[in-house]
């Protein structure tokens, strides 16, 4: 895997294709080609590596989700076709972990703490792209001296251990605020820490939700307790801006391929059949600015996952998620509201199949649509036109987890964590695909396999950890 450190130097000489904006990054001098590069250098690169790990999880998990599908015919990824990710696998061991790393140690032995506070921030929220991807992966071994380019696997229990640590120490760090502070170096929030303190509060409540199969009550105390320090409105979003020099991924290497007849993926017909009114009863306002419809139609249809039939709609660059300046979104308020309100219908006795929860919980259900609403520019009429449909507005005591995680899972379009709570509550009422991938046997997808440049460098450890498609995460075990 890995030879971590030579690969992502010879690698970052790459930056300056991507980057052309003085505004972002300096192209004329490549930071990371540098021995001695500085704290300021590295945190926009690792946090650029942060966002196109999160962009390359979106589009297979997305998939797997049924937001979109594959406009490639029947044997895409939407037939849960086994999928490596080696993309994500690379950002992670080439040029994240090593360069939050060395901020760190930079961090500590300058009395940065800001920078070592984000630093842990970020590392923690890697790991958690790359355990709900791959489940057991090498983190305690791997970018340490002496170089060990065959690490051994930490566990799933053993990474969400790490994460849980990871944040309280970033936690720590980011109280202290001492020495130099970041700036426009920080390309996610400015430098500014209070912000990133909310967003590993935040985190820590998101990891610590995933294991809820295992203690559903205590995890949700849990949850609570973090949610409550977290994010408090859409202006902490923790996303990644992009602009007309360095342009959105889902702009440019998706939606400005399919005009050009350079087909990948469009929307999948579960995620607009959510938005249509075909499962709620109600046209959700949100649909005309996340969704395209081809020309001459006047339908919204997705595509049925795995069939490549029945899209009247077009995954374009007119959309909210896919312009040219749209951010790359990695966590959000939606998210933390989504958050709250199942681990108060949990902290309740709720189950599945259970009806009805507190006011609170009821509270933050509904504020999952409204701060998903007003980030995207709806107007407010129709946002509190949705919010009183009888399909939405259920009332506390008619409160089920399915109209929770219905709307975080359209609050959560292409994040990829999203594919966490399918496979945490079995898929719930999602149809299985078409040409389903027969080494699946008719079962739900649980993962992605392990990048074949791994299994070639690593193989006893890679194989070792190696699963069937179809075999559950720790994570969803209860």
């Amino acid at each position: 895997m890995n030879r971590i450190r030579k690969i992502y130097i010879l690698f970052a000489g790459l930056l300056p294709v991507f980057f052309g904006c003085d505004n972002y990054l300096d192209v004329n001098v490549d930071p990371t080609l540098k021995p001695d590069a500085t704290v300021q250098e590295l945190l926009p690169t690792a946090q650029f590596y942060s966002s196109e790990a999160s962009y390359q999880q979106a589009y297979f998990a997305c998939q797997y989700a049924q937001q979109i599908s594959s406009n490639l015919g029947t044997n895409g990824t939407d037939t849960y076709a086994e999928s490596e990710n080696p993309t994500g696998w690379s950002n992670l061991y080439l040029y994240v972990i090593p360069q939050l790393n060395t901020i760190i140690r930079k961090g500590q032995a300058e009395d940065i703490s800001g920078y070592v506070g984000i630093a842990k921030t970020l590392l923690a929220y890697n790991i958690g792209l790359a355990t709900v991807n791959w489940e057991n992966v090498p983190f305690s071994k791997a970018d340490q001296e002496p170089k060990d380019f065959q690490p051994s696997y930490d566990t799933q229990q053993e990474i969400y251990t790490t994460i849980q640590r990871l944040l309280d120490e970033g936690i720590v760090e980011l109280a202290k605020n001492s020495g130099m502070k970041p700036g426009t170096d920080d390309l996610i929030y400015g430098g500014d820490l209070t912000k990133w303190t909310k967003l590993a509060y935040s985190l820590k409540a998101r990891y610590l939700l995933h294991l809820s199969n295992k203690n559903p009550k205590q995890t949700a105390e849990n949850v609570l307790a973090a949610v409550q320090k977290g994010m408090t409105g859409n202006s902490d979003d923790f996303q990644m801006p992009y602009n007309t020099k360095n342009l959105s991924p889902w702009y440019s290497r998706v939606a400005l391929a399919n005009s050009t007849g350079n087909l990948s993926v469009t929307y999948g017909s579960t995620f607009v059949d959510l938005m249509n009114g075909k499962v709620q009863t109600i046209v959700d306002p949100r649909l005309t600015k996340v969704v395209t419809l081809k020309t001459g139609q006047t339908a919204y249809n997705g595509v049925f996952p795995g069939s490549n039939l029945g899209s009247t709609v077009d995954f374009t660059i007119s959309s909210w998620h896919s312009s040219i300046t749209s951010p790359i979104l990695m966590m959000t308020y939606a998210e933390v509201k989504a958050i709250e309100a199942e681990a108060r219908f949990l902290a309740n006795d709720g189950t599945f199949s259970s009806k009805g929860s507190t006011e609170e919980a009821y509270a933050a259900y509904m504020a999952i649509a409204r701060s998903n609403m007003t980030k995207l520019g709806v107007a407010e009429a129709d946002i509190t036109a949705y919010l009183a449909a009888a399909s939405v507005n259920v009332g506390a005591n008619q409160l089920t987890l399915l109209n929770i995680l219905r709307e975080k899972y359209k609050a959560m379009f292409l994040i990829g964590d999203i594919w966490t709570d399918l496979r945490k509550y079995d898929y719930w009422d999602f149809p299985l695909p078409q040409n389903i991938n027969p080494d699946l046997q008719g079962r739900r997808i649980q993962r992605m396999k392990y990048p074949s440049s791994e299994l070639t460098r690593n193989t006893a450890n890679a194989e070792a950890n190696q699963k069937t498609p179809a075999t559950p995460m720790w994570l969803s075990s209860k």
